[in-house]
């Protein structure tokens, strides 16, 4: 074959080449390098919305209260709106600090452990029936003939987790009002249930004698299983501080944010809205700020607690010494 051949056939065989390649890429959206923001935008722009949930009581529940908030939210947002249920409340501070969640449904404690740790912002919380607040609760059962804090020492201690404030820190603040600085000296058992309902449910099982939930989760269990009110005495209620908010990541896009603040803000102005506020008990959003958390704030102050170094997950330098 001559040398003009030769060139020829090369020439056919690339031109096939790059018709085939270009027959290949005609679907695919090109992007001018050049166009910086274009790049930028599919890079940064997530798919998705990730709200973190803390297990305040059983996941089959949560996921029944808070699944058709989630639904109405990606028609609003025109975007997928996905609930993480997380293992523990000192879980969902990480998520944020290693840039993990978009969203979450903060208690009280945990939201200033996170707003100091990763500088997420409350944005709303759920009006129940003109109540945007909740107690911390001292519980014991009818039969167990605890009327006073004198009555509680050698007994067993069922919290919730080290960072909560029904679960922890109210109970810590009751204490030391009452002059018990060593809980482990003073109670014979402490035990962390994890969550609210399972603190319950473990004074109920008679694993422990003292519980301490929060009013909202106490008041939904009496509401379901009306008997129980007669089986538990409440000995004491904390002040108030506000339900759990919605609060954004730092990182979160301003444009968004407040689409979501307004779209929870009229929630209850919407028709296709109902079931969802519903499913919740509540009536509607209210806009929620840091100040409104000054009075736990001067709890914290009053404990002597540095919110930035505050070991709030489960490791064994956090909270009691369980090994003593």
């Amino acid at each position: 074959m001559s040398k003009k051949e030769i060139l020829f056939t090369c020439f056919i065989l690339l031109g096939v080449i790059f018709f085939a390649s270009c027959d290949r890429q005609r679907d695919v959206k090109k992007i001018d390098l050049s166009r910086t923001e274009e790049i930028k935008d599919l890079l940064e722009k997530p798919s998705k919305i990730k709200i973190g949930l803390v297990p305040e009581q059983d996941i089959r529940k949560m996921a029944a209260r808070y699944e058709p908030l989630a639904e109405y939210l990606s028609k609003k947002l025109e975007k997928e709106v996905v609930l993480v249920y997380l293992d523990s409340y000192g879980e969902v501070c990480d998520k944020f600090i290693y840039k993990q969640l978009d969203a979450a449904f903060f208690g009280s404690f945990s939201y200033t452990l996170t707003h100091v740790k990763a500088g997420i912002e409350p944005i709303a919380r759920p009006d129940y029936q003109g109540i945007s607040t909740y107690r911390g609760l001292i519980v014991v059962r009818e039969d167990s003939n605890i009327k006073n804090i004198t009555d509680m020492r050698s007994k067993r201690l069922a919290l919730v987790h080290q960072a909560t404030y029904a679960g922890y820190l109210y109970p810590l603040y009751y204490f030391k009002g009452h002059g018990i600085k060593d809980l482990e000296g003073y109670f014979s058992k402490i035990i962390f249930a994890g969550s609210h309902d399972k603190a319950i449910f473990t004074l109920l099982k008679n694993e422990a004698d003292i519980a301490c939930p929060k009013d909202l989760v106490y008041q939904r269990i009496i509401k379901e299983n009306p008997d129980l009110e007669k089986k538990l005495v409440i000995l004491s209620a904390s002040g108030p501080v506000p339900s759990n908010a919605l609060c954004v990541s730092k990182e979160l896009d301003p444009i968004l944010k407040n689409k979501l603040k307004d779209a929870l803000l009229n929630l209850h102005k919407e028709v296709e809205a109902i079931p969802v506020l519903e499913s919740l008990g509540a009536d509607k959003f209210i806009e929620t700020k840091d100040n409104n958390y000054q009075c736990l704030y001067d709890i914290i102050n009053a404990l002597g607690i540095d919110l930035n170094t505050y070991p709030y997950y489960e490791r064994s330098d956090m909270g009691f010494d369980r090994t003593k």
